[in-house]
């Protein structure tokens, strides 16, 4: 039976037991402690999760402080301590990193003074931004924050006698963000049956839930019965994330209980987060060096892996319950939870007015909001403020259903499976808001339970993000450009108005391409303008030349999806939506693509006028 929950790890653990090493050929040992190797990218730790020995696999997962992640510097030889024989060696055909026998190829690692680890002086350890952000490759060397990482012990030193922190943090104190850090990791390490041993600023955020108020228990449905998607639908998808009308306090130990006749497989594809506002705020992040502060602490979520029985668990900043589930079994499984607070919560179509009045009666710093499509976090003032929570969330229901239409999602290609969700927090990595899962708001610009909120070009802009092919065609016409596609397809079925027209794009962009303008020269509104002068041009088809595109960009083979994606493939991908546009509208448009500046491939244009389009003409300017 399990007493306690560890932090979640990204990665699979390592298998086998340590071995023993008899070799006195491999280097003397010295006396210090094994030390911890954490990326500054993502703060998650060099692990061994597959192996024990030689050729065992390498990646990054959560931080556990457990003999898999420990590692201890024999000169500038890293001996991994699961296996002291075994040290952390360069593959360079594979070009990853791997466990090498010491005794054979004791690969030296130079810790140099842009805090990267060095091999034979041209590589560096690296992390690659893909998500899941766990893999550890080698790099010829960059000097980005990719190639970075801190050693514990350093981090772990700089907390001797220094007070708790307090928000805000000027962006210049470096040191009390990595003792931030070290405080939060520390913590993270500390049995739920002990006392946190350091004090963080849970007042300023996410905010703290009043001793007095009540602490309660309940048994909750696990619905694991649908997991995943059906395709490979190209974009980005939301997760499998159940949400729950429960807060867990900081600092308070949260029992839940899942059943002993529950496999330890099933078990494993459950894990609880405590708290939506993922954001990590690095000394890197545009809005801690614009805003020149953190104005909160770096990172405010915890997550924790489940296994059958009693799991222990404890935050230490608090925050909604979030039940997130991976592949696997599909089944559904009841969980006791104590020691919670009941939160705010609104569900369209369940919850009255009336109910809702009485919900924010309930003391928790932030409130949930859902429907079959979208979950929505705001700060628990804002909601008091909210007094129609069915036209608010019908509204953003509302947006995505246009969203997915946009997309080329109806009845005959159902959407994503799955809600995505919408989150406000008081400093996010950049910008005013940002895609992904969750999407981050910035409470100070947007205010999510607001009823304008769902109707502003912002929300239709991060959103549309997620939906965005990048890979397959839109990078090669500007991400920011294409996004805003969905922008103007909302913006026009909800008011009937173009921002291009509002802000006379048109007309201007029409005269300086008259004037030799290119699409490569071009900002990111005047190529937008390229899109929508085709969509202007051809109103029998309109919106739908763009729908084609995305439906058609899902059709494509494996094969041909990978070939269109390889990024020295510029050229197929912005063939494929010359192709792809010419063949919706039923005209050639290498005219329109020629006064823009854009080349298409002899063999694209070949393609098309061997269909015997007539062509377009070439300037297909929308002069309002």
């Amino acid at each position: 039976m399990a007493t306690n929950a560890t932090p979640r790890e990204s990665a699979g653990k390592a298998t086998g037991e340590p071995k023993s090493n008899e070799n006195n050929d491999r280097p003397q040992r010295k006396d210090k402690d094994p030390d911890l190797l954490l990326s500054q990218f993502t703060l998650g730790c060099l692990t061994v999760v597959n192996g024990s020995g030689p050729g065992a696999e390498i990646a990054l997962a959560k931080c556990a402080n457990k003999l898999d992640q420990k590692w201890t510097s024999v000169g500038d030889v890293l001996i991994w301590e699961g296996n002291p024989s075994c040290c952390l060696v360069p593959d360079y055909e594979k070009k990853v990193v791997t466990l090498g026998d010491v005794s054979v190829s004791p690969a030296e690692w130079v810790y140099d003074s842009k805090e990267r680890f060095v091999v034979d002086g041209t590589n560096a350890l690296f992390v690659p931004s893909e998500k899941p952000r766990t893999a550890v490759t080698l790099h010829p060397l960059r000097d980005n924050q990719n190639e970075k990482w801190w050693k514990f012990s350093d981090l772990d030193a700089m907390l001797d006698g220094a007070p708790p922190a307090q928000y805000p943090v000027p962006d210049t104190d470096i040191t009390t963000y990595k003792q931030e850090l070290a405080r939060g990791l520390n913590n993270g390490f500390t049995s739920a049956t002990k006392p946190l041993p350091y004090e963080r600023d849970v007042a300023t955020f996410p905010g703290i839930v009043p001793s007095s108020t009540p602490r309660v228990g309940r048994t909750l449905v696990l619905d694991l019965s649908v997991l995943g998607q059906i395709r490979d639908f190209r974009m980005t998808l939301p997760q499998d994330w159940q949400v729950t009308d429960l807060y867990a306090a900081a600092g308070d130990v949260v029992e839940i209980i899942i059943p002993d006749s529950l496999s330890v497989e099933r078990a494993s594809q459950i894990a609880v987060r405590v708290g939506a506002h993922v954001d990590f705020l690095k000394d890197t992040s545009t809005n801690v060096t614009q805003k020149h502060q953190w104005k909160r602490m770096p990172i405010v979520t915890e997550t924790f892996e489940l296994q059958p029985g009693v799991n222990k668990i404890r935050s230490q900043y608090g925050g909604h319950l979030i039940f997130m589930f991976t592949e696997g079994d599909n089944f559904k499984v009841e969980a006791e939870v104590k020691n919670v607070v009941e939160s705010p919560y609104f569900r369209l179509g369940a919850t009255t007015t009336a109910q809702w009045k009485k919900e924010l009666e309930k003391e928790t710093p932030y409130v949930i909001l859902e429907t079959d499509k979208v979950v929505v976090v705001i700060a628990a003032s804002d909601a008091k403020n909210v007094t129609d929570p069915d036209s608010l969330m019908k509204r953003y229901d509302e947006v995505i259903s246009m969203l997915n239409f946009a997309a080329g999602f109806d009845g005959t290609e159902i959407p994503p499976r799955g809600k995505y969700w919408l989150v406000n927090d008081i400093q996010i990595t950049a910008g005013t808001a940002h895609a992904g899962f969750p999407a981050m708001f910035d409470r100070s610009y947007n205010d999510l339970g607001s009823g304008d909120t769902p109707y502003d070009w912002v929300t239709w802009h991060e959103l549309g993000h997620n939906y965005q092919q990048k890979p397959y065609w839109e990078n090669a016409y500007f991400v920011e450009t294409t996004v805003n596609l969905f922008s103007l397809y909302i913006q026009d079925q909800l008011f009937g108005e173009d921002q291009l027209e509002q802000r006379d794009k048109y007309n201007k962009t029409a005269d300086a391409v008259d004037a030799g303008l290119t699409y490569d020269d071009a900002d990111v509104w005047q190529k937008l303008v390229f899109l929508m002068e085709i969509k202007y041009a051809f109103p029998e088809t309109g919106w739908e030349m763009y729908r084609q595109l995305r439906k058609v960009t899902r059709a494509l083979s494996e094969e041909d999806a990978e070939d269109l994606k390889n990024p020295g493939h510029h050229q197929k991908r912005l063939d494929h939506v010359y192709k792809n546009l010419s063949k919706s509208v039923g005209s050639d448009l290498i005219g329109t693509y020629k006064r823009w500046g854009i080349t298409i491939s002899q063999e694209a244009q070949g393609e098309i006028a061997a269909l015997g389009l007539p062509k377009a003409p070439e300037d297909l300017s929308h002069r309002t």
